[in-house]
């Protein structure tokens, strides 16, 4: 029992770290070229557990990965009280800066980043973790869209604000704004959406073959398909891997932190890669 308890507690949260891998395929993608996406998600850096040495070792591996596009999810601080000084937002988000993938680095907000800055939340001004990413030079998709010249055809990269940055559940009032993000696409070409909750899964248009989310941490204790510290709230739908629904992918990735208490079991921190690709393509 001491055993598990020490590993839960110690060995996976602080010292584990695998690859999650995920292959869509999708008629919508046609001919354009396989894209690899890495994602960092929920990081919540913190000594003891992650340190900024452990945050540049994240980086470096999930560098190695060659993403076509590198995504972080948000969250980016510790959620739980369990260190010994949290480490700063600016101080991550600089060691995060050198995720590269050759069509750029993207982020969105996290409901913790918003949590940690209530005072930016209730003026809806920017908060730290918003900062620090302007001064670092990564673009943050708030309700807004991109376009990438990917080989093969153009695709759209659209980015929401969260949808709890006022802890009222998935129920309250969010800065999550799809339809004004939508308008900024204005062509047909496929969409792949950020979205640090999955709660609006059922509400992504066609146009978003992929949906890309965080927040759940997988549960962080995870027990065959099921996980008892999500499924208990009763406000998480969608808690870990993928899911489809109308020709629409959802991945939802177990992310690398922890909130509330720094416990994994089962759900080891993950660096999530994602291949999108047309129905017809084969990769080594």
């Amino acid at each position: 029992m001491l055993l598990a308890l020490f590993y839960g507690v110690w060995i996976e949260p602080a010292w584990r770290l695998r690859v999650k891998r995920y292959r869509v395929e999708h008629p919508a993608w046609g001919a354009r070229a396989p894209m690899r996406i890495v994602i960092i998600s929920d990081l919540h850096a913190g000594a003891p557990y992650i340190p900024l040495s452990r945050v540049r070792r994240i980086t470096r591996k999930a560098n190695r990965l060659a993403p076509d596009l590198a995504v972080l999810l948000g969250d980016y601080s510790a959620a739980h009280g369990w260190t010994w000084g949290q480490t700063g937002k600016d101080d991550i988000i600089d060691a995060l800066k050198e995720f590269r993938g050759t069509l750029g680095t993207y982020a969105v907000l996290g409901n913790h980043d918003w949590w940690q800055d209530f005072d930016a939340a209730k003026a809806r001004v920017p908060c730290e973790a918003q900062k620090a990413l302007t001064r670092h030079g990564i673009p943050l998709l708030d309700n807004e869209a991109a376009k990438l010249a990917h080989e093969g055809g153009e695709v759209w990269l659209v980015g929401l604000g969260d949808q709890r940055p006022y802890d009222e559940g998935p129920d309250g009032e969010g800065f999550d704004d799809l339809e004004a993000a939508m308008r900024e696409v204005t062509s047909e070409a496929p969409a792949i959406l950020l979205a640090h909750e999955p709660d609006l899964f059922p509400h992504v248009p066609a146009q978003c073959i992929l949906t890309l989310s965080g927040h759940t941490h997988g549960g962080q204790i995870r027990i065959g398909n099921r996980s008892p510290i999500i499924m208990a709230a009763e406000n998480e739908t969608y808690s870990y891997g993928r899911y489809e629904a109308e020709g629409r992918v959802l991945i939802v990735s177990g992310g690398i932190g922890c909130s509330e208490y720094p416990v994994r079991i089962n759900m080891p921190p993950e660096i999530t890669v994602v291949t999108l690709c047309g129905p017809e393509e084969t990769t080594s």
